[in-house]
């Protein structure tokens, strides 16, 4: 990695950064870590297209590299290219790369209406790195999007012990509410954490609330 560049990013001098990284790979191309390094500072800059591009030629340098493969698949899956990402992940997932591929896997296919098969690759990734809270978050997500609120819930808990959020306390609240659980504490605990993150969703809350309240008349009244 070239630390000079690196020092350029972190201070806001991202072009300078990237202009340094393109003069010294043209100079010697064949450097693997400057390469990784070039692609994400261009993905961080928004420019997935040159990303794409530098990403592509380099892997017909290094032959099936799975670092450059999954920078790769990033780069398709921020691009909305999610059956071009989805090639990438699989092929990284079966080679065993690491859990970032499940994680990837994951997210690439909850966006092509996969959820089941999402919801089995995060497994995965937590079971791989238990203690990793964007995992953890993301099988939360995903168990709550299909309704599964009773695991949903304990995949929150298990990112709150990680890092305490206002959404994780949220979202309990949310499956406690269908499950017939007492939630105040939860709402209560989101609103100490995040009072604007609270209000901003407090809306999603009281929908739930009458949804649930219509349901319980509709079942009175049968």
């Amino acid at each position: 990695m070239n630390k000079q560049a690196e020092q350029l990013f972190k201070q806001g001098e991202k072009e300078k950064a990237v202009h340094l990284l393109v003069s010294d790979l043209n100079k010697n191309p064949k450097q693997l870590p400057e390469i990784l390094q070039l692609s994400t500072y261009l993905v961080q800059s928004g420019d997935l297209e040159q990303a794409e591009e530098l990403l592509a030629r380099s892997l017909e340098m290094f032959k099936d590299n799975q670092d450059l493969l999954y920078n790769l698949g990033n780069v398709y899956y921020l691009a909305d290219k999610y059956d071009k990402a989805n090639q990438i992940f699989q092929k990284l997932v079966d080679d065993n790369y690491a859990f970032e591929a499940y994680f990837m896997m994951a997210k690439t296919l909850d966006q092509q209406g996969k959820r089941q098969l999402a919801i089995m690759y995060a497994l995965t990734a937590t079971e791989k790195a238990p203690k990793d809270l964007p995992a953890n978050e993301l099988l939360a997500d995903l168990l709550l999007a299909n309704g599964n609120f009773e695991e949903s819930k304990r995949f929150y808990q298990q990112a709150n012990k990680i890092k305490p959020q206002a959404k994780h306390y949220f979202n309990m609240a949310l499956c406690a509410m269908n499950l017939k659980e007492d939630y105040q504490d939860y709402l209560n605990q989101a609103k100490d954490l995040d009072k604007d993150y609270y209000l901003k969703n407090e809306k999603k809350l009281a929908d739930l609330q009458e949804f649930i309240k219509q349901q319980g008349d509709s079942d009175d009244g049968k």
